[in-house]
């Protein structure tokens, strides 16, 4: 079945669009763009370019243990990202899913379920499809962990990120996400897309720990330099 739908409807590059014959969602010309998130970077935030915990988490420790984000937001893989949330490319999910499905399986293997940090029902309505819980579903299906969707909910419609300092984008999102009591007890493996300044994934890790949960840890496909 694959192989018809491979002739039918042959794969194209996530970054390029142009059609690939090798396995994985980018062609080589863009696969190079990829860069790996260095491995000097904050242990708890995923900062790149720090020794040892940054300042904003030694001044501030965020409620979750650890970020994951194995690239760096640029070149063909932010293209893709942006095509998936903005130019209704849900498909998209899986094949960015299984780029960074191996960096993350520690974490898959570590959590008791996997929640994504959603979208408001406003936003929802609009795009039709929440990306965090595609990339969510697409992780957690070969690991064998479960998936609750509506663990983490985003309970007030906040204004896009996009353009905000450090200190704007915290408190845009302050108090914008209640969780589950099903958390309780429980090690919680957060998704997301791109990870900037980590004040989206604060907030829904506070909003995790308030209802209980054991301890909570995030990942994504992407952090901002």
């Amino acid at each position: 079945m694959k192989g018809l739908l491979d002739l039918l409807f042959p794969p194209r590059c996530a970054g390029c669009r142009e059609l690939v014959g090798s396995p994985g969602p980018f062609c080589p010309r863009c696969r190079e763009t990829l860069s790996e998130v260095p491995m000097a970077r904050c242990p708890t935030c995923g900062e790149p370019d720090v020794v040892g915990p940054c300042a904003h988490c030694l001044a501030e420790p965020p409620d979750y243990e650890r970020v994951v984000a194995p690239f760096l937001h640029g070149g063909a893989l932010a293209d893709a990202i942006h095509r998936l949330k903005y130019e209704d490319r849900p498909q998209l999910a899986p094949a960015l899913a299984s780029l960074v499905a191996a960096a993350l399986r520690p974490e898959l293997d570590w959590c008791d379920l996997v929640a994504p940090i959603s979208l408001h029902p406003h936003r929802l309505k609009s795009r039709g499809y929440d990306q965090a819980l595609l990339l969510a579903r697409a992780l957690a299906g070969p690991a064998g962990r479960p998936v609750v969707p509506r663990a983490v909910r985003r309970v007030r419609d906040t204004t896009p990120q996009v353009g905000k300092d450090r200190a704007q984008r915290r408190q845009n999102v302050a108090e914008a996400f209640a969780a589950s009591p099903e958390l309780s007890g429980k090690k919680v493996l957060l998704v997301d897309d791109v990870l900037t300044t980590g004040a989206t994934a604060q907030a829904a890790a506070r909003a995790c720990r308030m209802a209980g949960a054991m301890a909570v840890r995030v990942a994504a496909l992407a952090r901002a330099g």
